[in-house]
C-alpha cells in the first residue's frame, strides 16, 4: 500500500495491518502516525504504556542533565545581553529540572 491509502485507514485497520508484520511490539498502543511511518517502511520504536507522549512524561537522568546544559548556556547568553527577566525565567526552569533530576535519582 502507498502512503495515501494508508492515511485513509482507520486505526483498528492499521493496527491489524501491523500485526501480520509479526514482529512489531507495542503496536495496540501505537498512534495512527506511528502506524502508518511503520506500514510505509518506515521504522518506529516499540512503544510501551509507559512511552513518552505527553506533557508530563518523565525523561531519563541523562535527558535532565541534557536538558540542565542548554539552559545554563541560554542562561549565559541572556545574562550576557542583560536580560534579566529572561534570566529569572531560565533559572525557574533549572530549579524545576534538577528537582526531577533528584527525583529521579531517588527512584531509579
Amino acid at each position: 500500500m502507498n502512503l495515501d491509502e494508508l492515511k485513509k485507514l482507520t486505526v483498528a485497520e492499521l493496527r491489524e495491518e501491523a500485526k501480520k508484520l509479526g514482529e512489531v511490539s507495542g503496536v495496540a498502543s501505537m498512534k495512527k502516525d506511528d502506524l502508518v511511518q511503520l506500514l510505509s517502511g518506515g521504522e518506529v520504536a516499540s512503544a510501551s504504556k509507559s512511552g513518552r507522549r505527553g506533557r508530563n512524561a518523565r525523561l531519563t537522568r541523562a535527558e535532565y542533565k541534557q536538558k540542565i546544559r542548554a539552559l545554563k548556556k541560554d542562561r549565559a547568553t541572556a545574562g550576557e545581553r542583560m536580560a534579566k527577566s529572561k534570566v529569572e525565567e531560565f533559572n525557574t526552569q533549572l530549579r524545576l529540572y534538577r528537582r526531577r533530576l533528584r527525583r529521579a535519582a531517588r527512584h531509579k
